[in-house]
């Protein structure tokens, strides 16, 4: 989260009034996170999280709200989105589309234990058989096609190293791609500061802007790829434990098995193409804390050393 977009006090209680969640008492942005703009606002009545969406516009956000919706209502651990008194969920505050949300209880963690490990990859698989039902409109931007899309906004950028490994690498994903494996809906973004914990357990699951329609593989690795990442290496450990709490609720299939290493590599290269991205498009923010892409070409090194070892 990060806030991009300022917001006065003056214009946060004009906005609250649209809504019956009180009057507001106090606001802070949220420096998390490289999309959007967060607020945390406590009002007279609660703790919310409020939402200005940089890019995306009312119709792309339909599905996802929907989708927030129908988790929030459902289970207390997934944030629920407020209407307001017309009983619209995404209002429009400074041109952007703005959208409230019950702040959940508890705060993400820096160091996974093997037990949260188990807990994320639990809390994943419940995810994805909650909505294993759902029909969702969003295709995936996490496929071959969508990383080359990445890859030419930076290559002029890159050393003449790195655009060998990443050429290396998209050969490799176009020539192994796999449309056989389960999907459904993917959070595509579970990273650490997505997952809240109050006292040892997990407490929430945050920003679902980043969910599309893939296959499940792909979500696990993307987890994977933060949660079992310690100071720069790969924890297989840490692999291990999140899988075992995962297929506590949905076993993996044999050629899931087979292509998650194939996946861990793709979850790399995207996340180091789409943070450079970020990186090179001099956005400015009045808070935010810049990502490091090379952690993840740290990640797709070590990943493609273990597929040969």
């Amino acid at each position: 989260m990060s806030v991009y977009t300022s917001v006065t006090p003056e214009q946060l209680d004009a906005f609250f009034g649209a809504y019956d969640l009180g009057q507001v008492v106090d606001y802070a942005g949220i420096p998390d996170g490289i999309a959007n703009s967060h607020y945390a606002v406590a009002t007279t009545q609660g703790d919310y999280v409020l939402t200005l969406f940089e890019a995306q516009n009312g119709e792309e956000l339909t599905p996802v709200i929907g989708l927030m919706q129908r988790l929030g209502t459902r289970n207390p651990l997934y944030p629920n989105p407020q209407a307001d008194k017309q009983n619209r969920l995404l209002l429009n505050l400074n041109g952007k589309p703005t959208l409230v949300c019950k702040r959940l209880a508890g705060r993400s963690i820096v160091s996974p234990t093997l037990d949260q490990c188990r807990q994320i990859g639990t809390q994943l698989a419940r995810l994805h058989l909650d909505t294993r039902d759902c029909t969702f409109p969003i295709a995936s931007h996490h496929d071959v096609l969508s990383i080359k899309a990445l890859f030419e906004q930076v290559e002029n950028q890159l050393s003449a190293g790195d655009r060998e490994l990443i050429l290396s690498e998209l050969q490799f994903q176009s020539e192994h791609e796999q449309q056989a494996l389960p999907g459904g809906v993917i959070h595509g973004d579970l990273f650490r500061d997505n997952a809240l914990f109050a006292d040892g357990q997990i407490s929430g699951i945050l920003d679902f802007y980043s969910a599309c329609s893939d296959h499940w593989l792909r979500d696990i690795a993307v987890c994977a790829n933060d949660w079992c990442r310690d100071y720069g290496i790969f924890n297989t450990q840490k692999l291990t434990a999140l899988l075992s709490g995962y297929e506590t609720l949905r076993p993996l299939s044999a050629i899931e098995h087979q292509h998650c290493n194939r996946m861990l590599r793709a979850a790399s290269l995207r996340f180091w193409l789409s943070r450079l991205v970020h990186h090179y498009s001099n956005r400015p923010a009045a808070l935010s804390q810049p990502k490091d892409p090379f952690v993840f070409k740290d990640l797709l090194v070590q990943h493609r050393h273990a597929a040969h070892a």
